[in-house]
């Protein structure tokens, strides 16, 4: 059996589907790109279940001869096989059913199940657990204890509402007699002023006079109202908390409310806010009972929040729940003790949070055009003053009349007509019709002194390149995953028959990369061996097998919310030069580096990163800001995350080999040590 994987070809500048000779791939990219290494990894997490599970299975066994357990979306079997490490402690009859609907987790935990000696008291049942069968599927034995980990970072994204109350409604026992780890739920929100929050939501203007380019209210929110994921840990001092933490939802998921499928709607009225400021964001995370008492907790609660300085410095780090941003339809202005109300909604996977005085306006669900990372890089204050500086040096020379933009930005066309009304800009249409239209919307929203047009394509009849003056790009183009993605804007110009006798911006770009150590983030591809004393070395061998045979060996990641120790261990290094002028063909370039370590430390990953030359000496970068030592928000770098850490002393080498495959539009990496 074969099949197909996408990738994005940055020759074509689409994603394109590769032929995989594997019938096993689809299966091991899903268990390669699954959180589940990272849960494991969660040390609070599996202490805080286990705690529970021993003290419900205690707790029962003193009333009842007999618990049947069903652990729900099992994934290693990891908290089945606590429950049966608990139930041999009691003399209780028991039972354990365990359902995961992935299949080849489902056999994982099979695995794993018979690693540690509970075959005979686990049962792996491979389906979902709304639709097991009281009769088939469990014989008729009602279930008095269930045990789920089906939570997001929204808590509820998974489906854990509905799936709470199918079992409780047909599988169980009378709900008085029936308990669940975890008991009952609470989503929290805090109001937040930041701006820098608001720079991935809201497109800022770009002068204060908004002198020429306008954009028009309907156009500023292109990333949509969804959720944005974020560690707010590693943002805490880019954000000034307005209010205390306020409860909003809460859920008994023995009684989930299933009316009006799921949905729930209040306003909570009189919220008080605590300083002056601006409520740009809302910061929200839950918190877990995990027992009936409510002794045994577990949350993603910001390390801001907690009283204790020492618990908050050594929070627990985890991936798979983070915290979620939403934002309010406007951000609004208040005052120290001023009361607003608080909009708050969710249906059955998702939530909403709206902000000012009653009555509230419709829920606002826009869809996302841009990312959150795009919507960054056109707000980006360092970012815009790099292109205003390139853009000022390059218009200096005033031959430059008539200009041709390459690209899915937004920013830099808008700059050009804002700076220079004079310059005729000739904008090549994005294939991301949405962009064309916002694009659109802001032009004719905007002065009618502007001196523009946009064409389909390069075909003679839309544009002569030879009166062309200058092309310029920022590049960006929203197919692009990998930072050297946006190369395509280097196929582009050389897909032409023309010479390239005008002037370029930009004009050269590089690819770099440096040697980290990070904190925490190595631990996603990580193996986990024995978790809570329990081997699950059978996880990480297929874990293992399934991320070298699909696994790109570079990942994207947003480094900006993920600390490394300081000072890196390696200086940044230089592995690529291309001069967008010189058509490099078929080349095929790799060469040999020895990455120099300055400091002591662990080797565990290394970051790449693209830097684009606007003019000389002028240098514009999608990694580190050299200004400020930290990373670049508005775009994702590459990561290589080492299977084996190094152990890494000053003056030692890292070796790697790296290159640019230019006919595939590939590039090429690997290591060798």
């Amino acid at each position: 059996m074969s099949t197909f994987t996408s990738r994005t070809n940055i020759v074509t500048g689409n994603h394109e589907w590769v032929f995989v000779d594997d019938e096993q791939f689809d299966y091991q990219q899903e268990l390669a790109r699954s959180a589940f290494a990272d849960m494991l990894h969660d040390h609070e997490r599996n202490v805080q279940y286990e705690k529970a599970i021993i003290k419900t299975i205690d707790t029962l066994s003193k009333t009842l001869n007999r618990i049947h357990v069903l652990d729900i979306g099992t994934g290693t079997g990891l908290l089945s096989m606590m429950a049966a490490r608990a139930l041999m402690k009691t003399t209780c009859s028991s039972r354990i059913t365990a359902v995961e609907v992935f299949q080849p987790m489902a056999k994982i935990a099979k695995k794993c199940i018979e690693k540690n000696g509970y075959h005979d008291r686990i049962r792996v049942i491979d389906k979902r657990s709304t639709e097991l069968d009281l009769e088939t599927d469990l014989q008729g034995d009602q279930i008095n204890m269930i045990v789920a980990e089906v939570f997001d970072t929204e808590l509820i994204g998974e489906g854990a509402l509905r799936t709470f109350s199918e079992a409780c409604k047909h599988l169980t026992i009378d709900n008085d007699n029936l308990r669940i780890v975890p008991s009952r739920a609470i989503i929290y929100i805090q109001l937040v002023e930041s701006p820098f929050l608001q720079e991935f939501h809201t497109l800022k203007n770009l002068s204060k006079d908004e002198k020429r380019i306008r954009i028009p209210l309907d156009c500023r929110h292109l990333a949509g109202d969804t959720i944005f994921d974020l560690n707010a840990n590693e943002i805490r001092d880019r954000l000034r908390p307005l209010s205390k933490p306020i409860p909003v939802f809460h859920f008994n998921f023995k009684s989930v409310d299933d009316r009006n499928n799921f949905t729930e709607e209040k306003i909570l009225e009189n919220i008080q806010c605590e300083s002056d400021g601006q409520i740009d964001a809302f910061v929200m995370w839950w918190n877990l009972d995990m027992d009936e008492d409510g002794e045994i907790q577990l949350g993603t609660i910001p390390s801001w929040c907690y009283d204790d300085k020492d618990k908050a410095q050594h929070i627990q780090w985890r991936e798979h729940w983070i915290h979620g941003i939403y934002y309010p339809q406007k951000p609004k202005a208040v005052k120290a003790n001023e009361h607003v109300n608080l909009y708050s909604f969710h249906d059955e996977y998702s939530l909403y949070f709206d902000v000012g005085s009653s009555p509230f306006p419709p829920r606002s669900f826009t869809p996302a055009f841009l990312s959150r990372s795009a919507m960054s890089g056109f707000n980006n204050d360092q970012r815009r003053q790099k292109y205003v500086e390139g853009l000022q040096k390059s218009f200096s020379n005033s031959s430059i009349h008539r200009c041709l933009y390459i690209g899915d930005g937004l920013l830099l066309p808008l700059l050009v007509l804002e700076m220079y009304p004079q310059i005729e800009l000739i904008i090549l249409e994005s294939s991301n019709v949405h962009l064309v239209q916002t694009l659109k919307a802001i032009l004719e929203n905007s002065s009618s002194q502007l001196s523009y047009r946009l064409i389909p394509t390069f075909e003679k009849d839309h544009v002569d390149l030879e009166k062309i003056d200058m092309i310029l790009s920022e590049p960006f183009f929203t197919k692009s995953i990998l930072p050297w993605d946006n190369l395509h804007f280097y196929y582009l110009l050389h897909q032409q028959t023309q010479p390239l006798n005008m002037k370029l911006f930009p004009q050269k770009a590089r690819i770099r990369c440096i040697a980290l150590e990070f904190d925490h983030l190595h631990k996603i591809r990580s193996p986990v061996q024995q978790c809570c004393q329990l081997d699950l070395s059978p996880f990480d061998e297929q874990i293992l097998e399934a991320s070298l045979n699909v696994d790109a060996i570079v990942e994207p990641q947003s480094l900006f919310e993920y600390s490394s120790k300081k000072p890196t261990l390696s200086p940044i290094i230089d592995l690529i030069e291309i001069d967008f002028r010189k058509n490099y063909q078929d080349k095929l370039e790799k060469n040999h580096f020895d990455i120099p370590i300055t400091a002591d430390g662990i080797c565990n990953g290394i970051a790449f990163w693209i830097d684009y030359q606007l003019e000389e000496d002028l240098w514009l970068t999608t990694g580190i800001e050299t200004e400020n030592d930290s990373w670049a928000t508005y775009s994702k770098q590459g990561v290589h995350l080492l299977l084996k850490p190094l152990k890494m002393r000053a003056g030692m080498k890292l070796s790697i080999n790296a290159g640019f495959d230019f006919h595939q539009g590939q590039f090429l990496f690997d290591t060798l040590s």
